[in-house]
This record gives C-alpha cells, sequence and structure tokens, in this order.
C-alpha cells in the first residue's frame, strides 16, 4: 500500500477508535513507523473492540467509546477467548456462493501468520498504552498490560514442510521464461474478441509486471509504488521503499528489462497520463489513467497462472526468485539482500526447495 494511501485511511479508521488511541499514532508515527504497519495494527485494535462489544466484555455500543477504564479491566481470560475465537474464525473474503448468488462462508480457517499478526498487534498497542508516559497525562494509560502475557500463535511447520508446500507453485528453472511467453502467445488464443481487445491493450504493462516481479523478487506493494524516475535502465536496478519505510536499490535480472522497456515505450500513447502522473506502472479507470492497485495486480497474475499451470499470487513470484537466485548463488547473505530481508532466518525457506543434493546424498548410502 502506498504511503498516502495509507495515511488517509488511517485518518478514516481513526475517527472510529477512542481517543487514546492518537496519542499511540502519533508516537509510533514519531518513531518512524510505516504508515502501511500502522493501518493494519488499527484495524486488528479495532476487530479487537468490535469483538469486545459483541461479546458484552465492555458497556459501550460502538468501538470509540471504549473507555480506558474498560480497557483496563480485560482479563487474561478475556485476551485467550479473543485468540481462540479467532483460531476457529473462518476466512471472511470468499468468493463462494449458492445457486441464489448470496455469499457463503469460507471453508478455511484463518491462517496462522495472520493471527499471529492480529495478537503482535495487540500486543504493541497495549504495550504502548501500558508502559509509556508519552501522551498528555504523562503517565500511562493502563495499569497493566494484560496482553504481555498471551502466547503467540506457532506455525506447527518445519522449513521442509514449509518448503514442499509451496513448491509446486513456482516457476522454477525455464518456467519463468515460459510463463511469460505463455502470456503473450498462448494465452490469447481462446479469448472472446471483447476479451482480446484488453488483453492486447494491457499486453506490454502485464508483461513488465510478470517480469519484474520474477526477476528482482519485489514485494507487491514495492512494484505498485515504483516511479518512472526509479528505473534506472542503465543499471538494470529500480529505487523501492521497504518496509519500515527504508529506501532500498535492488538489482533486476537482465531478461526483464526488455520487458520494462517494451512498456515503457508504448505507457504515455496507450494509457495517456496527465504530466502530473509519476506512477510507472498504469491502470485506464472510465478512460482516466492512474497508477494500478496491488488488488488489481494480483488478479491479473491470478488470471495467468491458473490457464499457465496453478494460481498464485505475486508472492509466489518473489518465492521463485529467491528460489532460482539461492540455487544459482548458494548465498543466503546475498538471496536476503535482494529480497530486502534484515537477517538470513527468513531466507532460510528457500535452502529446502528442489534440494536435489539431499536426495542425491540419500540415495548414495
Amino acid at each position: 500500500m502506498l504511503h498516502d494511501e495509507a495515511i488517509i485511511k488511517i485518518d478514516k479508521l481513526k475517527t472510529q477508535l477512542p481517543a487514546y488511541i492518537s496519542e499511540f499514532i502519533t508516537v509510533k508515527t514519531a518513531d518512524e513507523y510505516s504508515p502501511a504497519t500502522l493501518l493494519e495494527y488499527l484495524k486488528n485494535f479495532h476487530q479487537f473492540c468490535q469483538w469486545l462489544i459483541n461479546q458484552k466484555k465492555v458497556s459501550a455500543s460502538i468501538t470509540a467509546d471504549i473507555s480506558v477504564g474498560e480497557l483496563d479491566k480485560i482479563t487474561l481470560r478475556d485476551a485467550t477467548e479473543y485468540k481462540s475465537y479467532l483460531l476457529s474464525r473462518h476466512k471472511m473474503n470468499t468468493k463462494r456462493v449458492d445457486q441464489n448468488g448470496q455469499a457463503l462462508p469460507s471453508n478455511e480457517l484463518l491462517a496462522k501468520p495472520t493471527i499471529q499478526r492480529h495478537i503482535t498487534a495487540l500486543k504493541v498497542i497495549f504495550k504502548y498504552l501500558a508502559k509509556s508516559a508519552n501522551n498528555h497525562q504523562n503517565k500511562p494509560f493502563l495499569s497493566h498490560n494484560i496482553m504481555e502475557d498471551l502466547s503467540n500463535v506457532t506455525q506447527r511447520q518445519t522449513l521442509q514442510a514449509r518448503a514442499d508446500a509451496i513448491e509446486d507453485k513456482l516457476f522454477l528453472g525455464d518456467e519463468s521464461q515460459a510463463y511469460l511467453d505463455f502470456i503473450e502467445n498462448i494465452y490469447p488464443q481462446n479469448l472472446t474478441p471483447r476479451a482480446l481487445l484488453f488483453h492486447k491493450r494491457d499486453l506490454e504493462r502485464n508483461l513488465a509486471l510478470n517480469a519484474l516481479m520474477l526477476a528482482s523478487g519485489l514485494r507487491l506493494s514495492e512494484v505498485v509504488g515504483i516511479n518512472l524516475d526509479d528505473l534506472d535502465f542503465e543499471n538494470n536496478r529500480v529505487s523501492v521503499l521497504r518496509k519500515g519505510s527504508k529506501k532500498d536499490s535492488v538489482r533486476i535480472a537482465a531478461f526483464a528489462m526488455e520487458y520494462l522497456d517494451r512498456y515503457r515505450q508504448i505507457r504515455d500513447s496507450r494509457y495517456h497520463p496527465d504530466k502530473y502522473e509519476k506512477a510507472f506502472f498504469l491502470t485506464l479507470t472510465k478512460g482516466h489513467s492512474q497508477r494500478i492497485t496491488g488488488s488489481a495486480i494480483e488478479k491479473m497474475v491470478a488470471k495467468y497462472s491458473k490457464e499457465f499451470k496453478v494460481r498464485v499470487t505475486p508472492h509466489k513470484l518473489r518465492h521463485t526468485l529467491a528460489t532460482r537466485l539461492y540455487q544459482e548463488t548458494n548465498n543466503l547473505v546475498l538471496t536476503a539482500q535482494q529480497l530486502g530481508h534484515s537477517s538470513t532466518t527468513t531466507t532460510t525457506l528457500y535452502t529446502h526447495i528442489n534440494n536435489d543434493a539431499a536426495s542425491d546424498a540419500l540415495n548414495r548410502l
């Protein structure tokens, strides 16, 4: 999510939250938390407040009216009940409908990493409210931090199990180029005349987007945020804003540069942006040119990848680059730097994907 967009959403959500949360936002903004991270924390806290009201844990009827006093009465037992609720909750963003077109609940439970993000958000907010005197009253809002003793959710999988789960959703070896060739030459063969028009209009842009993600391992939000001046075609690099609002210069594999240049050449004539539009990747909405959204990219990648091999997300394209880079270099530090990881701990996952060396060694026993 873009910096300015996140700030707008924070300002809107702030009106639905208790007034003391504004102090938290001010302090964490001064601590240089990224707006996107802050927004996720506030969303999760808002959901917790709604649960408190629904379960009659507080007397307030709207989230903005939950007082500090009522929040201070929340017990560890209450927090544990909320954690249990999250662990048993089904996903809400389902596309399943019945024969009458009515939405059906998802069969999938919330993912463990999603639940852990909820808990982490509550821990951060409650720690501030219970420990920090950096507010207008010069003392902590809460007398104790009940979230401090709430246990985290653990992902009970080894790295090998996680690697095995995603390996079939990666476009390794020659499949990366085959995927791009499929988008350009095979996918359009069975389209209706109307669908073919839109495919041709956006072909250069969509190829450039897919190639860039496969060649750089950028996160979706980083791709969306790229501006015209961020791309360095001479040195095969792109400047992006990483997590924590850190500016980074990221290398791009050479195979993607042709696709990026082809799109650059038709960007203005195809999308007709005004002179103030800085976004590199554009879309047309009712004839108006604007920065493409992350949601639009997700839908585009899902559409192409489903027909090619298996439906994947942009994050799987990031996994693809990471796996290919590690297999080529056998260098965890280099791979972590390319992905923007602050340490190699997360990057270790890619050492377990398609690990032929281990299999070969076992077969020689």
